[in-house]
């Protein structure tokens, strides 16, 4: 990660602000009134968050492309007539992602009212493992990092929380695009070994994206920087914009089976949906067991229709993971709901097939069920 620009509310700029102002008897320093600004400026996205949430879902829909059916076959000759789309790039449709993103971000506004999702390190299987929090409706954007690690102190996953201890992570603007993420001086992430540091930021990093963020604004009791010696001194950085798709771990110390996101490289949700057929590297098995086949996907704007053969017997709790992990990928692609289709079955776990199925607001909810308190 490297530096950039710093954001425009730097203590810098506040206090060249603050020398334009008449002299006043004020014994504050420049920390002081930053602090100050940092919480006026909190109390004033709890009263405008939910307004401009709202205002944004209806500027930002936008529609995108037409519905088709995608067979594997096809896919592999489109991408061999046309070389321009087998290594798709950043810079190839940056509008339409642009889009895409300001559009995911509003949805995931929506979705999280009642979920907060925290990343937790987890050192025996070197990964980070995001669990979805419910959380109290009425918590302002701010507050929900904070609710959310209190929840989870109160449960057998207490010990990953105590990595967020004192640790700040609020949005620093009514878009919820760029995060704060404030680190006390002591905290124990500075004594802590090079993996454990990679974690830690992996963990926050996650966090934030898993929340709609796209940018980190890093700061060490209220100073801007932080610096981890494993990692280098940190800024403002911005979060890769690789979709995710979502493995199986049963190494990991917590009470239950889990998801993994992974960076894909895939470039089309079908793509992405036949790698979770193969293991994902470093223990990772695949989501979609063997005798399940992806025969198809069609998209329709928010909506995907995924055609499934299923050959075997599937245990309920591995259906439906599975489902969950295809519903998670689905949703990194910009889909909203799922219809899942399978000759000769009605039902895959606990979901219905060939009805509309919401994507989750994020994944690994049963992990924090089964902590228990």
């Amino acid at each position: 990660m490297g530096h950039v620009k710093k954001f425009q509310w730097s203590e810098q700029c506040i206090e060249h602000g603050l020398k334009q102002m008449p002299t006043v008897k004020d014994r504050r320093s420049k920390e002081d009134v930053y602090q100050q600004w940092r919480r006026a400026q909190q109390a004033r996205w709890k009263r405008r968050w939910r307004a401009a949430a709202a205002v944004a879902t209806v500027l930002i829909a936008v529609a995108l492309g037409g519905h088709r059916w995608i067979a594997p076959e096809q896919e592999e000759k489109q991408k061999a007539a046309s070389p321009a789309e087998m290594t798709p790039t950043n810079s190839a449709s940056a509008p339409t992602e642009m889009m895409m993103t300001a559009d995911a971000a509003s949805k995931a506004a929506e979705q999280n009212e009642t979920v907060a999702v925290i990343a937790l390190p987890d050192r025996r299987s070197g990964f980070v493992v995001p669990v979805a929090v419910p959380l109290d409706d009425r918590l302002a954007p701010a507050e929900r990092v904070a609710a959310a690690i209190d929840e989870l102190s109160r449960t057998r996953l207490r010990d990953a929380a105590r990595w967020f201890d004192g640790v700040t992570v609020v949005p620093e603007a009514e878009d919820g695009r760029t995060w704060a993420v404030d680190v006390p001086a002591g905290h124990r992430v500075f004594a802590a070994s090079g993996k454990e540091q990679q974690l830690f930021l992996a963990a926050v990093t996650e966090t934030v994206r898993q929340m709609g963020g796209r940018r980190l604004h890093f700061f060490t009791a209220g100073k801007e920087g932080l610096n981890l010696p494993a990692v280098g001194r940190l800024h403002l950085s911005k979060i890769g914009g690789q979709k995710r798709m979502y493995y199986i771990s049963r190494t990991s110390s917590f009470p239950a089976v889990v998801l993994i996101p992974a960076p894909s490289g895939a470039s089309t949700l079908l793509e992405a949906l036949q790698r979770m057929t193969k293991p994902g590297g470093s223990g990772l098995e695949p989501a979609v067991p063997q005798g399940v086949e992806i025969t198809g996907v069609k998209v329709d704007e928010r909506h995907a229709t995924i055609r499934l053969r299923v050959s075997v017997s599937l245990d309920t709790q591995d259906a439906a993971r599975m489902v969950e992990a295809m519903l998670l990928t689905a949703k990194e692609f910009g889909i909203h709901d799922v219809t899942l289709t399978a000759a000769g079955r009605s039902s895959l776990g606990s979901y219905r097939l060939g009805e509309r199925i919401a994507v989750p607001p994020g994944p690994n909810s049963e992990v924090v069920a089964a902590a228990g308190r």
